[in-house]
C-alpha cells in the first residue's frame, strides 16, 4: 500500500497502514525552537502482531512549514516472510534530496533492520511494481547525468532501478528484465528529437541521457549515429572532467583531463558510469 503525505506540524501519531500482520504509524516530531526555526522529522513506528519491532526516522527539517514523506507497506524482499516498510522524505534545499529508509526482516523473520539508500535529486518518492510481478523496486534516474553536459534544466537522465536484496540496494538497471523499462524512457524522450531543431536547449544534456538508454536496449550504435548529427558543437559544458576524484577540499586529486569533443567525453563517461564497456 503507497500513501504520499503532506504531514502537519504535529507531535501526534498519524495514519496508520498495514499489510498483513505489518502495521506502520507515522508521526510527526517537532522540537520548538524559541527562533521559530523548529526541528521537524517523520518517524515511522511499526509494530508485528501488536509488537514493536523497530523504526524508521526520515530527514530533519528545520524552519516553518510541513514536510513532504510517502509511506508504504509493501513486498520489496520476497526471501523474508514479511512486507517492508519505506519511509521517503524530503530534505530540503534546491534540488535535493530524498531520504529513503526500508525497515526490512532476516530470513526467518526474527530479526528486523533498516536499510537506508544513498540521497538522491528530487522531493519524496516511493517504490512500485513497473514490471508487475508483486516486487516493488525503487525505480528513479541515474544521478551521475545532472549537471555533466548541462545545466540543471537541461540534463536528462537514463533510467536506474534498485532492487532491496537483504541488507543492501542492488542497482539491477543493466539487467535483461528491465528491457521493458528502458524501452518505455526512449518512447517518453521521443518527444525531444521531433522538437524543431531551434527548440532543442541544452542538446547534449538530452543526448547523454538518450545514447546511455540506447545503449541499455542494446541499440548503442544507432543512437551514437543519430546524436553525432545532433550534438552542439558549440558548448564547452562537460569537455573537462576530474578523473582521479576529489580531496577533502574539494580539489581535483590529479589535474584534470580535457577532452577535444563532446562525442570524446561522452564516450568516456559511459565508459566511466558502466553504459560502455571499458576501453581496451
Amino acid at each position: 500500500m503507497l500513501l504520499p503525505l503532506l504531514l502537519a506540524l504535529s507531535p501526534a501519531p498519524g495514519p496508520v497502514i498495514s499489510n498483513g500482520p505489518v502495521v506502520a504509524v507515522l508521526e510527526n516530531r517537532r522540537q520548538p525552537k524559541p527562533d521559530g526555526m523548529d526541528e521537524v522529522q517523520p518517524v515511522a513506528t511499526v509494530r508485528v502482531e501488536g509488537k514493536v519491532v523497530g523504526q524508521l526516522v526520515g530527514a530533519l527539517r528545520i524552519g516553518p512549514g510541513s514536510i513532504d514523506a510517502v509511506l508504504q507497506v509493501v513486498e520489496m524482499d520476497p526471501s523474508n516472510p514479511y512486507p517492508e516498510v519505506l519511509l521517503s522524505s524530503f530534505t530540503g534545499g534546491a534540488h535535493c534530496c530524498n531520504d529513503t529508509r526500508v525497515l526490512t526482516s532476516s530470513p526467518d523473520g526474527r530479526r528486523w533492520f533498516a536499510v537506508r539508500r544513498d540521497p538522491v535529486n528530487g522531493g519524496p518518492n516511493g517504490a512500485s511494481d513497473p514490471l508487475g510481478n508483486g516486487r516493488y523496486l525503487l525505480v528513479d534516474v541515474d544521478n551521475r547525468f545532472l549537471y555533466q553536459f548541462a545545466s540543471y534544466a537541461g540534463s536528462s537522465a537514463p533510467s536506474q532501478i534498485w532492487q532491496l536484496d537483504g541488507s543492501r540496494f542492488l542497482d539491477i538497471s543493466h539487467q535483461r528484465a528491465m528491457l521493458p523499462l528502458h524501452r518505455r524512457r526512449l518512447q517518453e524522450m521521443e518527444g525531444w528529437l521531433q522538437q524543431p531543431a531551434d527548440q532543442r536547449t541544452e542538446a547534449n544534456g538530452f543526448l547523454a541521457a538518450w545514447v546511455a538508454t540506447k545503449a541499455l536496449v542494446g541499440e548503442f550504435d544507432t543512437g551514437w549515429k543519430r546524436m553525432l548529427g545532433l550534438y552542439d558543437r558549440r558548448s564547452d559544458w562537460g569537455l573537462t572532467s576530474c578523473e582521479a576524484g576529489y580531496n577533502a577540499k574539494g580539489d581535483c586529486r590529479r589535474p584534470e583531463k580535457r577532452y577535444a569533443s563532446y562525442p570524446d567525453a561522452l564516450r568516456a563517461f559511459l565508459r566511466r558510469t558502466g553504459y560502455l564497456p571499458a576501453a581496451p
